[in-house]
């Protein structure tokens, strides 16, 4: 009977087991997402170099140089926008804030626009017209799905880019700039040199002379010589002569005394007007006629009444004599 009962119990389990499901694998999706969120872009250099690729302290105007930023963005550069440059006046050498926009003479701002299209390296200096960039030398990273990268303008300074010889000097700012903000650094103390620029196309034909003649008011006098003159800074003027003229036949010795003592000798006095009482004996390497000169315009300063006096010795052979009377332009 227990027998019986036994086989019943594994016969009741077996059909159990028989109804129970099977153990098998399985799978179902669930979708995750993640946005990376817009990480503000960073300048880690800005500077200026020269062809020689070393670092610059001192700028020259109408020099070309290589100013070169470097500027990274965890979304990759291809997320920065816009990169800019500027180079500006620090007058009193506290480390200014950039102005934020272009001055003939006090700030120059480079920029790379990512949609610029065909503009997209640009300078802004104001009205400038000397200022400049090269577009078709200046380049962006190869890669911009980098984290880093470099861009280098290749630029020159304008005429009258304030000179800087005592306390002021020159500052550099870069910025990197896309659609949440910007990153930005600063490279100070940069000095700006003198620059100095004079053009004339005048003559001085003092035509006929009387042997042994000159140096008094209307006397072998030539005015309205007019010269214009450029600079970013304080200038003098200065007058020289060349050592000889030469004629057809003869050649004529120039006296930077002015006495012309002796036979072929000649000599010349000059001013920037045409008051004679002002007038200054003339050399052969350069004669101040004016110290007063200050920072000009890009269009420079017109003096248009430059007046020149020749004297002759009382012995000088006839022939026809011409030479170079040099304007020159220098640093004061």
């Amino acid at each position: 009977m227990k027998l019986i009962r036994f086989i019943g119990v594994l016969m009741a389990l077996a059909v159990f087991f028989s109804l129970a499901p099977v153990a098998m694998a399985d799978e179902d999706t669930v979708t995750g997402s993640f946005t990376p969120l817009n990480v503000l872009p960073t300048v880690t250099a800005v500077n200026i170099y020269d062809s020689g690729n070393s670092t610059i302290t001192n700028v020259s105007p109408q020099v070309y140089y290589f100013v070169k930023i470097s500027a990274g963005d965890g979304n990759t550069i291809d997320d920065i926008d816009q990169i800019d440059v500027h180079l500006f006046l620090d007058a009193s050498g506290t480390d200014p804030v950039s102005p934020g926009s272009g001055n003939v003479t006090s700030c120059g701002i480079l920029t790379w626009d990512k949609d610029g299209g065909g503009n997209e390296w640009t300078i802004d200096a104001g009205t400038s017209v000397t200022w400049s960039v090269v577009s078709a030398n200046c380049t962006k990273p190869s890669n911009m799905m980098a984290a880093i990268g470099e861009w280098i303008f290749v630029m020159r300074v304008g005429k009258v880019a304030t000179e800087t010889p005592a306390a002021g000097n020159w500052d550099v700012y870069g910025e990197a700039i896309d659609g949440s903000g910007s990153g930005d650094l600063y490279t100070r103390d940069k000095e700006m040199l003198w620059y100095g620029e004079i053009a004339t196309s005048a003559t001085a034909p003092f035509g006929g002379v009387n042997n042994g003649s000159g140096f008094a008011d209307n006397v072998n006098e030539v005015t309205d010589i007019s010269v214009t003159y450029i600079s970013n800074g304080n200038f003098d003027q200065l007058v020289k002569s060349d050592a000889t003229w030469d004629g057809v036949t003869f050649t004529a010795d120039y006296d930077s005394t002015g006495t012309c003592d002796d036979p072929q000798e000649f000599s010349l006095m000059a001013y920037d007007s045409d008051v004679f009482g002002s007038a200054v004996q003339v050399d052969t390497t350069g004669v101040n006629i004016d110290n007063t000169g200050t920072q000009t315009d890009e269009d420079g300063i017109d003096i248009t009444v430059n007046t020149l006096w020749l004297k002759i010795a009382l012995v000088f052979s006839n022939d026809t004599y011409s030479g170079n009377i040099v304007y020159i332009i220098a640093d004061r």
